[in-house]
């Protein structure tokens, strides 16, 4: 009896020796990690590439507290085992002891007997992933010879390879993981179809702005009303398109500020491509609208219209600018001057190139512009064009009053 109670002192020695023994050597350890100088687990180029932000100093701190860690465990792990061994040897504490080690080997064992009966499904789950994995490599390797136009099919354009390449493997991912679901280890459980639910729940309640978003983005592709790089009007904002996601598309106006568009406002609004048209012969036609009163021959009007037109900067002279009368109004004529550019995206500079144009023309041929409502009474009136352009001989006629 007595020779238990002296293993038992030597075995709580044996404790404050392991502890003593595991801080010198966890002492040592931090030493040579304080004089690392250079990446020790990431000086490989392949994983510098993936960690390009794990610097010297940071994988140092990533170590140090590692053997921290590792540090805890082994002292947590040795008293674990290691004190249902000491307590043995005293007949007082033995079925404590025993009662201990079966509380810490139970879970032990769970764990082990859980993991041997989960290996049927892991291989299985391995098959699934490798059948998975090569299935999309196969597809992005068609979709994108297809984005190529190496292989075309009808009815099929190249710029929905890749968002088709998207959906498509968004869907045998939700589809492998709805399979392999039942293997995975307490999916069973009601723990586990409780946690899912309420995950599912807030998903829903908390991403339809999102989903709707998603489902507009993927119309829109299909759609194809502009690519990027078009200049489009959506609603009130003119611009450049820049980017164009399954959430949002981006677009630069002529301001130079940044505008993001969700994909649900852009389906709910018409939609305007200036650029889609512009490469053919004949490009797109800009329009703008001048007002001259009724006492002007319309044909002085047309021609001068047409003359401002020709002499506008990245106008085509052919087809060559023409004329509508649009309406008759109470005050004046609207004429409506139409020509064709192929520069859409320069449209603001076009338009104030063009109304300086066909200004200066119907000054040249001193006919005024009435717009907006202008009254004059005409006997004794000044003609409403600048000097240089009022004709040579003119007098200001008086005023008459006739009975």
């Amino acid at each position: 009896m007595t020779l238990k109670y002296i293993y038992f002192g030597f075995a709580i020695l044996g404790i404050f020796l392991f502890f003593f023994l595991l801080k010198k050597f966890f002492r040592w350890l931090q030493t040579k990690l304080d004089s690392l100088d250079r990446n020790v687990l990431f000086k490989k180029k392949e994983l510098l590439n993936i960690f390009k932000f794990i610097t010297p100093r940071r994988e140092k701190h990533i170590l140090k507290f590692s053997v921290r860690a590792l540090r805890i465990a082994i002292s947590i792990f040795f008293l674990v085992v290691y004190l249902p061994f000491v307590f043995s040897f005293i007949p007082e504490t033995k079925e404590v002891a025993s009662t201990v080690f079966d509380y810490v080997m139970k879970p032990v064992q769970f764990v082990i007997s859980g993991f041997l009966q989960f290996i049927p499904g892991l291989f299985f789950i391995l098959v699934i992933v490798f059948i998975t994995k090569y299935l999309l490599k196969f597809l992005k390797y068609v979709t994108g010879e297809l984005e190529r136009e190496a292989v075309r099919l009808d009815g099929f354009h190249a710029d929905w390879a890749k968002p088709t390449f998207n959906l498509i493997r968004v869907v045998i991912i939700a589809f492998a993981a709805v399979i392999c679901f039942p293997y995975i280890p307490g999916s069973q459980s009601d723990a586990f179809k409780g946690v899912s639910i309420f995950f599912g729940v807030l998903f829903s309640l908390g991403s339809t702005a999102a989903i709707s978003n998603i489902v507009a983005g993927v119309v829109i592709t299909y759609m194809r009303p502009f690519k990027v790089g078009d200049r489009v009007e959506i609603g009130n904002t003119v611009g450049d398109v820049t980017e164009r996601s399954l959430l949002v598309t981006r677009v630069r106006t002529i301001k130079n500020l940044d505008v993001t568009v969700p994909n649900s406002t852009i389906l709910g609004n018409h939609i305007i491509n200036f650029s889609k048209n512009a490469a053919e012969e004949v490009g797109v036609i800009l329009h703008t609208s001048v007002t001259i009163g009724y006492d002007v021959p319309s044909g002085e009007v047309i021609k001068a219209l047409v003359k401002g037109a020709k002499n506008t900067k990245m106008i085509l002279e052919s087809p060559e600018p023409f004329v509508l009368v649009k309406s008759l109004d109470d005050f004046y004529i609207n004429y409506e001057i139409n020509c064709h550019t192929k520069n859409p995206e320069k449209g603001a500079l076009i338009y104030s190139l063009l109304h300086e144009s066909i200004k200066n023309e119907l000054h040249n041929a001193g006919i005024e512009i009435l717009s907006p409502h202008y009254n004059a009474v005409r006997d004794g009136s000044v003609l409403t064009v600048p000097p240089e352009n009022v004709p040579k001989g003119y007098v200001k006629p008086g005023f008459k009053v006739e009975n």
